[in-house]
């Protein structure tokens, strides 16, 4: 088992969302991006988990309003800028929906961090979740510091999703141990309709386990050796947003505190169910509910 006393690294954003859901109801200023979502699923089973992001000014108020609420840790919280992120995020009738940076796409890049980034007291790492595309300098970067990130779960991101950048992201599946995209994008990315199909090619391509997020059909969750669908318990949903990246949290916490992959999954489908029962991420500190949600998952061991 890893040592619980290192972190979990969360490089990606976090963000301040102002939310229209599709039937017109508004959740103005609620903590998001996939960095607060993902830390606070994996939260839910490790002790120690810090969010690598840009923020601005407003630093100390993102972190005691919303972060250290959490039980996360703030030091890689890096000021960039006079204000963080902020999106507004409208949903449609069919499920999907438009994300607009409210500030412009410049003041989005300059928030972006890189592996270098991240502060030298959190490493050694127990492992470390990435959520982007297949930019060559950032996996450059990424590369000189990998064996100091534990085990490394890398979400890709919806716009780095297309059948152009599919070469460039076969060439990063090399620096990870858990790829985990939607199954929408990773239609569109390989051109594969089946889920089976799709989680054969990324095998076949190098990755070393595969999480194919299904939405209310769960997941496909497959190493060269086994392969598990689990579906987590259905239950009413009041908000669809961040629930796959705290099930990608989820499922990197439970993996390193298990090798695992049943487990895993299960801690990954609860961290999900809690996210989608509320508007924002889900706390950390309900820890009994969500063994809970882990007990009640069903989990299907499939044939390969």
């Amino acid at each position: 088992m890893t040592d619980m006393h290192r972190p979990i690294i969360i490089l990606s954003n976090v963000i301040i969302d102002d939310i229209v859901l599709a039937d017109g109801t508004a959740q103005p200023g609620v903590l998001g991006g996939a960095g607060t979502y993902s830390a606070a699923g994996a939260a839910l089973w490790w002790p120690r988990v810090a969010i690598v992001a840009g923020v601005g000014d407003d630093r100390d108020d993102v972190a005691h309003r919303g972060v250290t609420a959490l039980g996360l840790m703030t030091d890689g919280l890096l000021v960039r800028g006079a204000q963080t992120i902020r999106n507004r995020l409208v949903y449609r009738d069919d499920g999907e929906r438009t994300e607009t940076p409210v500030f412009g796409a410049d003041h989005f890049a300059r928030m972006q961090v890189a592996p270098s980034d991240i502060p030298p007291a959190l490493l050694p790492a127990a492992g470390t979740y990435v959520f982007g595309g297949a930019r060559p300098a950032f996996w450059t970067d990424f590369d000189r510091i990998v064996p100091t990130l534990g085990a490394v779960l890398w979400e890709l991101s919806a716009d780095a999703a297309e059948p152009e950048a599919w070469r460039m992201v076969a060439s990063c599946l090399k620096h990870v141990d858990i790829f985990s995209l939607n199954l929408a994008e990773a239609r569109r990315m390989l051109e594969l309709s089946r889920p089976s199909d799709i989680v054969d090619r990324l095998l076949e391509a190098g990755c070393r386990m595969v999480v194919l997020r299904m939405g209310k059909d769960g997941a496909l969750v497959s190493d060269p050796i086994s392969r598990l669908h689990v579906r987590p318990l259905h239950s009413p949903v009041v908000d669809v947003t961040g629930a796959g990246n705290a099930f990608c949290g989820g499922f990197l916490a439970g993996w390193i505190s298990s090798g695992s992959i049943e487990h895993a999954s299960r801690m990954a489908a609860a961290a999900a169910a809690k996210t989608i029962a509320q508007y924002g991420p889900p706390d950390p500190h309900d820890r009994d509910g969500a063994l809970r949600l882990a007990a009640m998952a069903t989990i299907k061991f499939l044939a390969k």
